[in-house]
């Protein structure tokens, strides 16, 4: 833990914050990281959306999303996480563990809880703005003007498929616009990810030859 305090700049000062932040619930049904994630992605979100809001002076809020975007999503993270080799700090009990993302921002909880909310803001600063990124695309909201604008009507999403194993979910959800034959699905392992991944393949099947 002590090489991971010197990569990340940071010495905590209560180490089973730390401990927690990188426990997967495979090691241990008392403790795992899950409750860390959950208040990290909340601070990492909003301290993404204040430092862009206030660098970004110029931009309208559909560019500001966008980008915000590009500096939470998972595959951004979990770039973030191999970059600081994470993976070798997390207990776990013979697991295949993809969503290394998670512990970024379990991390993130835990500096705050250990350090405030400066100390947070400088881990993020420093791993996660620290390069310039393009904006994503927001899928959802290009669906939705696209079906009020040629339909009046709000796109449908439904779980039509969801798996679950002890480390792992799956969801399969699918949107539709009516009046459209066109159906878009997509597949993750969150609810949010899948319909943006359905968004994305719906969007284009229907903007294809514009």
């Amino acid at each position: 833990m002590q090489e991971l305090e010197r990569i990340i700049g940071y010495k905590f000062k209560n180490k089973k914050l730390l401990e927690e932040a990188l426990t997967h619930p495979s090691y241990s049904n008392n403790l795992s990281y899950e409750r860390l994630e959950f208040l990290g992605d909340l601070i990492l979100d909003t301290l993404v959306g204040i430092y862009l809001f206030k660098k970004h002076k110029d931009k309208n809020e559909d560019f500001l999303t966008n980008l915000k975007s590009s500096y939470v999503n998972k595959n951004y993270l979990k770039k973030i996480c191999d970059e600081l080799g994470i993976i070798n700090f997390i207990k776990h009990k013979n697991c295949n563990i993809k969503r290394t993302d998670k512990f970024i921002e379990s991390l993130i909880g835990a500096l705050y809880l250990d350090g405030g909310w400066r100390v947070a803001e400088r881990f993020i600063k420093n791993f996660v703005l620290n390069r310039e990124l393009e904006p994503l695309k927001d899928y959802k909201s290009l669906l939705l003007k696209y079906s009020l604008k040629n339909k009046g009507v709000f796109p449908e999403y439904r779980v039509v498929c969801e798996k679950s194993s002890h480390d792992k979910k799956e969801f399969i959800v699918e949107v539709k616009i009516k009046g459209i034959r066109k159906v878009g699905k997509g597949k993750e392992d969150t609810i949010k990810q899948a319909e943006l991944n359905a968004a994305k393949q719906l969007y284009e099947k229907l903007t294809k030859n514009l």
